[in-house]
């Protein structure tokens, strides 16, 4: 077995710096140290053979008369996410804790009944007979459809059969319920390009995109969801993928399904597309939980989660059987801070994912974030999850799975990396080199990443999948700032995603990338502070500012915390390392009125790294000459700490230096009495206790 790689330099084994709080206990070394060998990484690396994808169940015959009673066709995932159905039986306990979620503390979840939209029907029409409006009985009124050549009653559909002279040998089905047509279906007499098909509605799906939904008789439509347009196309060599010949036009009622079934599919390529759809299918459909599940997902992916959490709830109020739903509520609670909650609701439900081994591992790696982001962190478990991740997506490799589980598989083994990479770098180990190795854990997620962009190509207008790996890894850097793949990160990101913007008109995954991007380059700048390379710093610092600044509009209140933190550093930065006590100044100040707007609001710890920022800046103050602004400072300083600790963030020790500097600042004033009351809170908070 070949020698494990080692990037990082000498002096970075010895010298074991952590960018943080500076006042923050030191981790203690594991009792029992857990050893990454490179064989458990190629143990562990997803296995992803070429597949031969194989159908069954397709129809002996390409030429299809469909009956009423297979009107409409969608399929049977659609149905499940666009319907709001009865449950029999027993609710599962992720339903019944749905239902109690309102009672969880620290969710602020409720319930909205969304009300009755109008919504007319718009689909196509043919011979001015449009699906969803026009009226069974008025088909007599029509001069072309007066006289059909048969009239029966199908499993409660009415059915009207159709000759038309101007069309010979082609036999068009009209089909009604409750008076109404639900669908006018043209069966060819032989097969027909799909560019022949398209001229028959072709000012209505001009500007559709169109799906492939399989049909319940196994064969393909290419569905134009807009119009309620759909092809059914002839079989091809591989039945799993149909040729470009057509058998039958339909034009339908318009569905909620399908708009939520290519909106599933755009989550992989266009967040505003997904978004716009799932909007869509409401109109279409109030009671769609898939719809909601959708927007939740888009909502969470620029960080509004008030309305993220709004729309998963109501998913799962409508549907609690649907495993997805329950793990973008875990997730949604993860990315909120509400990790308690999250740890509570996945024990609930953990049962349910048990429906797919996708689900499975995408809740292996939630539960690895759990352990990871605890307020006392279990990074030995959160390993142990994420390589249990990727021993059952190697599993799944190994199988003949479909080219959409193994799409799903390659962003799924892509986290799992990141996950051991940076559940490795938090860890504290006997041998310090085992901390290194998470460099190879991130160099394993962006191979994949690669192959993720490559899959993509020019259709998808999200960002690099590889902006995943360069914020983990500029995480990473945190616990190891002199790694020298930290400032190829940092420069491949700036690039990256500036280039992205310049050509995206998808403002959601926009949105999505700068936050992301804001947050590595918010730790970029920290760890070139902490090199003291004051410079590199602000480059990123600036830059991190530039993204999060619009990403914000999206999110809450609370997280321009990062923003304030940002210009307290870029303040330091400017003073301490290029003398510019013009610049510094004006980020001093976006710091401060940004803190006094939010500092009572921010979660445990942010007010931790808000209250060493505060005693920094106000340090810095007292330096420069402005005695009171120093005073003040220190003093909200302590103020935004002693929350942190009552919350058990950072212990109390995080405040001896704030007292102690104020009783120094309050001698130097001659206010004897507060100097007396910060020395004795000083004493009180001392290391040495």
């Amino acid at each position: 077995m070949k020698t494990m790689r080692n990037d990082l330099s000498n002096k970075s084994r010895t010298r074991r710096l952590r960018v943080g709080l500076a006042l923050a206990a030191p981790t203690l070394f594991a009792a029992v140290p857990w050893a990454i060998s490179e064989a458990s990484a190629n143990e562990t690396r997803f296995v992803r053979p070429a597949f031969a994808v194989e159908a069954s169940g397709a129809a002996e015959s390409a030429k299809i008369v469909q009956t009423a009673a297979q009107t409409p066709i969608s399929s049977e995932n659609g149905a499940r996410l666009g319907a709001a159905r009865p449950k029999a039986g027993e609710r599962s306990k992720g339903g019944r804790l749905a239902e109690e979620l309102e009672n969880l503390p620290n969710l602020g979840v409720r319930a909205v009944d969304e009300g009755e939209v109008e919504h007319a029907p718009h689909g196509a029409a043919l011979f001015e007979v449009m699906p969803g409006a026009a009226k069974f009985a008025d088909l007599k009124k029509n001069p072309i459809l007066a006289k059909p050549v048969a009239e029966e009653v199908v499993d409660g559909y009415q059915v009207a059969t159709y000759q038309v002279p101007t069309l010979p040998d082609t036999t068009i089905q009209i089909v009604g319920i409750d008076g109404v047509v639900e669908a006018i279906m043209i069966n060819l007499s032989e097969p027909r390009t799909e560019a022949d098909a398209r001229k028959v509605f072709a000012e209505e799906i001009k500007d559709s995109r169109p799906i492939l939904v399989p049909d319940e008789i196994g064969n393909f439509r290419e569905v134009f969801p807009e119009k309620g347009v759909a092809f059914v196309l002839e079989k091809g060599d591989n039945p799993a993928i149909p040729s470009d010949r057509v058998v039958q036009i339909v034009a339908e009622t318009v569905k909620a399904e399908y708009f939520i079934l290519r909106a599933e599919q755009e989550l992989k390529t266009s967040l505003k597309n997904a978004r716009d759809d799932a909007e869509h299918a409401l109109l279409h459909e109030k009671n769609s939980p898939g719809a909601h599940w959708i927007l939740a997902k888009t909502h969470l992916a620029v960080g509004d989660f008030a309305n993220a959490r709004r729309h998963i709830f109501q998913a799962i109020k409508m549907n609690d059987s649907m495993a997805q739903f329950h793990l973008t509520l875990i997730d949604a609670l993860v990315q909120s801070g509400e990790i308690d909650a999250a740890s509570r609701y996945m024990e609930a439900v953990e049962d349910a994912f048990d429906e797919h081994p996708l689900y499975q591992i995408e809740g292996l790696l939630l539960g690895s974030a759990l352990k990871r982001e605890a307020a006392e962190p279990d990074y030995d478990g959160a390993i142990s999850l994420g390589q249990s991740a990727l021993k059952k997506l190697k599993t799944i490799g190994e199988s003949n799975a479909t080219a959409d589980v193994v799409e799903a598989g390659k962003a799924l083994e892509m986290r799992a990396n990141l996950a051991v990479a940076l559940a490795v770098a938090r860890k504290s180990w006997k041998d310090a080199s085992d901390q290194e190795k998470a460099f190879e854990w991130l160099e394993a997620a962006d191979a994949i990443a690669k192959e993720i962009d490559a899959a993509r190509g020019e259709k998808s207008d999200l960002a690099s999948a590889r902006l995943e790996v360069w914020r983990t890894g500029l995480a990473v850097g945190l616990e190891l700032p002199d790694a020298p793949q930290l400032d190829q990160y940092a420069r491949e990101l700036r690039s990256t995603v500036d280039k992205y913007l310049a050509k995206t008109l998808d403002e959601v995954s926009a949105a999505s990338a700068r936050w992301t991007a804001g947050q590595a380059l918010a730790n970029a700048a920290k760890i070139f502070e902490a090199r003291k390379d004051y410079q590199q710093a602000i480059i990123s610092g600036r830059k991190a500012l530039e993204y999060l600044e619009v990403a914000l509009q999206f999110r809450p209140e609370t997280d321009r915390a990062i923003v304030g933190l940002l210009n307290a550093r870029l303040g330091a930065d400017f003073l301490n390392g290029l003398k510019n006590a013009k610049e510094a100044s004006a980020h001093f100040a976006e710091a401060d009125a940004l803190f006094q707007k939010i500092e009572n609001d921010v979660r445990p710890k942010e007010a931790a790294e808000i209250g060493a920022q505060l005693a920094a800046v106000g340090a810095l103050y007292w330096k420069s000459g402005k005695k009171d602004d120093g005073v003040a400072m220190l003093k909200r300083s302590v103020a935004v700490l002693a929350r942190a600790v009552e919350a058990g963030v950072v212990d109390k020790t995080a405040l001896y230096v704030p007292y102690a500097n104020l009783a120094t600042m309050s001698k130097a004033l001659k206010n004897a009495a507060d100097a007396a009351k910060y020395a004795k809170l000083a004493e009180a908070c001392s290391p040495k206790k």
